[in-house]
């Protein structure tokens, strides 16, 4: 089941801007009745004198600000501005006019907004910087930002992207700059995200996922509907995800490897990673999924996490799982000084391994021609005849791990 956005009953104030006051670090909104708000520089570089201003008193639950401006001076569908802390941002899906969207939870709604529409034209132009009108401006792709071809792997990415943060640190370069650096990493490092940017990339009208399944504090520009439930976004002017800073020791095997990515689970914590060949300073390849088991190392994981989640089918329900997912460009990976030891160790049990669990024991018995061979298969032993034998892949098997001994199977 979904799960139900919850109302809060916290009092709500409101009233005509009469004035606004401009600070280093913030903006204070004198009311009509001498109420002081005080709002984020960058909200009260938005609201001008005669804007209308509702928002709910904050109580010891709150977990964000939700505040709703009418801005008089505007007209049409960007007339309203709303933030609000929201949860789960939902997988696309088509309107009636086929249009892709997303709707994100708002927690602890106090003005009675419980859902905010966002178009998915408002994620590409946000989140991966692609533009869908032919007379906007051109702007860099998160390729060029970061300076790499878009056919580089995962590990080139990464180091790209370090040395473009040194070259912005060494030359002075504005905060933008850097803002937007780490931004681009933070989608096109996500494997599931660059996959999106991909397709966004080569077609417009392809649906766009909201990165890390929402949870944040949200600004918009947009209407609310008539019935003041829902809030019908055009424009996304801000989001600022919950950060959480962890640090923990995992095991190494219990990540998923995967051609160019592996992923990593922390069930108890209930954190995830993704890696790259460039944290673990060596290639890896499928083939680690079958031995991973026997790496007894583990690896020191600290990070920036964001909330994230999704829905899963478990016992014919459908549940809100949470987890924890780490930002790729605030990961940091601390190896133990032996581990690549413990990789050739656990490679070299591996590869013995694999030859016993083929064929265990041959004995050669006086009489073979007539009993066979005995094989130790999967722990039981099993005597097969020979003529049996003679074509079965064990025998191949074998005989391609040690050429250089042949089988009497036909005498």
């Amino acid at each position: 089941m979904g799960s139900v956005p919850s109302i809060s009953t916290h009092p709500i104030c409101g009233g005509r801007v009469t004035d606004v006051e401009l600070q280093q670090d913030a903006a204070v909104c004198m009311l009509g009745d001498q109420t002081r708000l005080l709002l984020s520089r960058f909200l009260g570089s938005r609201v001008a004198i005669g804007d209308e201003i509702a928002f709910a008193v904050p109580g010891e639950d709150k977990v964000g600000a939700e505040i709703l401006i009418t801005r008089h001076a505007v007209s049409g569908h960007n007339r309203y501005f709303y933030q609000a802390p929201i949860g789960y941002a939902t997988q696309p899906k088509p309107d009636k006019r086929n249009e892709h969207f997303v709707s994100a939870e708002v927690q602890g709604g106090a003005l009675g907004i419980s859902t905010i529409f966002l178009p998915c034209q408002a994620l590409r132009e946000y989140f991966y910087g692609l533009s869908h009108s032919e007379n906007s401006p051109d702007r860099p792709t998160l390729y060029q930002i970061l300076r790499i071809s878009p056919n580089a792997h995962a590990a080139e990415l990464r180091v790209a992207f370090r040395l473009r943060e040194l070259e912005l640190t060494a030359a002075g370069a504005p905060r933008s700059q850097r803002v937007a650096l780490e931004r681009a990493f933070n989608i096109v490092g996500q494997p599931e995200l660059r996959a999106c940017y991909d397709a966004l990339r080569g077609n417009p009208e392809a649906a766009a996922l909201f990165p890390y399944g929402g949870f944040g504090s949200l600004l918009v520009a947009g209407e609310p509907s008539r019935d003041r439930e829902t809030f019908f976004s055009r424009r996304i002017v801000a989001f600022s995800p919950e950060l959480l800073r962890r640090r923990f020791r995992v095991p190494l095997r219990k990540c998923d490897f995967y051609d160019d990515w592996a992923l990593c689970r922390d069930v108890r914590r209930k954190l995830e990673f993704w890696l790259d060949p460039a944290c673990l300073h060596t290639n890896w390849d499928r083939t680690w999924n079958q031995w991973k088991h026997l790496l007894e190392t583990k690896i020191e994981v600290a990070g920036t996490f964001v909330r994230s989640s999704k829905y899963r089918k478990r016992r014919g329900e459908w549940n809100l799982v949470t987890w924890e997912t780490a930002l790729p460009s605030r990961l940091e990976i601390k190896l133990p000084s032996d581990f690549q030891q413990q990789l050739e160790k656990a490679q070299r049990t591996s590869c013995r391994d694999r030859t016993q669990h083929r064929v265990l024991a041959i004995d050669h018995f006086p009489n073979y021609r007539k009993i066979g061979m005995q094989v130790a298969h999967g722990g039981f032993q099993i005597l097969m005849p020979h003529r049996i034998l003679h074509g079965c892949r064990v025998f191949r098997v074998l005989h391609r791990d040690r050429p250089g001994r042949p089988f009497p199977l036909i005498s």
